[in-house]
């Protein structure tokens, strides 16, 4: 039997690039059969997810306000149907939505938080396999994306919205994800500024104004919903400014002052770095997914303090910094997949490994604040430049499909 050699060596080629893809189907496939023989509650907690008990716990907060709702309470004040007495910090937009899809009866809420995940799952499988690539892979199975499924939490909708925004942008209706959004979770309006940044004007105004219709149409609950604190005990599992005071003897205007200049020399020495390399042009969908998820990131770890399961939304950025490979891309890559493991390091490596994920977070939000802030003001410098991004360095042929 003759073997063709080049055909060989393509095929090979062609299932390596397919390996991740094929990897993550395996995953879940074994993770399903894992909770159909050994229960819901023994599968996850063999992998460091915390509370798996009971199923879906953070949309069952939704579950519960529309119960209280129907009893006459207000979930924001109380909400005595949740798992664990918890009060919504979710728009009252919830309890509607909750409303028409009888989330009170349990088999429609099964069938809704299964659908959830489906959606979720069905965007990442899409993701890769256009984007093929073990450290993507490493991050959508890590235990914050796993953390998100346990719970079947509100982030991985709102995930798939801006997914659908980043393949729709730049057309016309793009802006309407994010708006839906942002409706229903408030942070997506962050991710305006890839508008922006992407020199769509029209697009930005139109949306900014649309979305100060949304806050002011909820100004009652906003006040309502910011008062609500994260309740984490400490700051594990958690991300942003409000987070890190524990770890630093430097606070509030101390460490902010810290963040600000080491944003500052990180902007610096990126710009530096712009000039004696050449440029390549953006994937749209590639760079329209970094910029909405690192937007989001850094957004939110400037105002809140929040649950690692949003880190899912650094899972964007990673295509982007395999590809474009400004100088220490990789580096943020690897600390990307360190930050959305907390739950495995702090397991096997106590405190050490909470600081090693701490320095991780800290560190991918500096660098992408100096990047999303170099983008921004490269808008208002000459015509020529506005086309270009940060330095890049050109693809190789093994990171991308032919």
């Amino acid at each position: 039997m003759c073997f063709d050699g080049p055909r060989m060596i393509g095929l090979e080629r062609a299932l390596q690039r397919r390996a991740p893809f094929f990897l993550y189907l395996g995953a879940l496939i074994a993770l399903m059969g894992c909770i159909s023989y050994f229960g819901w509650t023994r599968t996850w907690s063999t992998i460091f997810i915390l509370q798996p008990s009971p199923a879906f716990l953070d949309m069952r907060s939704i579950q519960g306000a529309v119960i209280s709702a129907r009893q006459g309470l207000n979930p924001h004040m109380s909400n005595p149907n949740d798992p664990y007495r918890r009060v919504s910090n979710y728009p009252l937009i919830w309890v509607k939505i909750g409303e028409a899809l009888n989330l009170p009866d349990e088999s429609r809420f099964r069938q809704f938080c299964t659908l959830v995940i489906l959606c979720f799952v069905g965007v990442n499988a899409y993701i890769l396999r256009r984007f093929p690539s073990f450290a993507l892979l490493a991050c959508l199975l890590s235990t914050a994306t796993l953390l998100g499924i346990v719970r079947a939490n509100t982030d991985l909708i709102i995930y798939s919205l801006m997914f659908v925004f980043a393949l729709a942008f730049p057309k016309t209706l793009s802006p309407v994800p994010i708006l839906v959004a942002t409706a229903l979770k408030l942070y997506p309006v962050f991710s305006l500024i890839t508008f922006l940044i992407k020199r769509q004007f029209l697009l930005f105004f139109l949306s900014l104004m649309a979305t100060l219709a949304i806050f002011a149409y909820m100004w009652g609950e906003l006040a309502i919903i910011w008062s609500i604190p994260l309740e984490t005990g400490d700051s594990y599992l958690t991300y942003g400014l409000n987070s890190l005071a524990p770890y630093f003897s430097l606070q509030g205007f101390g460490l902010v002052t810290l963040l600000c200049l080491a944003i500052f020399v990180t902007a610096l020495y990126l710009k530096k770095l712009e000039g004696p390399h050449r440029h390549q042009q953006e994937d749209e969908f590639e760079s329209s997914l970094f910029l909405a998820g690192a937007s989001i990131y850094v957004g939110t770890f400037i105002v809140w303090a929040n649950w690692d399961y949003r880190l899912v939304f650094l899972i964007f950025c990673v295509p982007f910094l395999e590809a474009r490979r400004f100088p220490f891309s990789g580096l943020l890559a690897v600390l990307i997949v360190i930050a959305m493991n907390d739950l495995v390091l702090h397991n096997l490596l106590g405190t050490t490994g909470r600081g090693i994920v701490l320095f991780a977070k800290v560190g991918v939000f500096v660098v992408l604040s100096a990047y999303l802030g170099l983008r921004a003001f490269a808008i208002f410098g000459p015509r020529d430049e506005r086309k270009k991004p940060l330095a890049t360095y050109p693809l190789s042929p093994s990171n991308r499909e032919s």
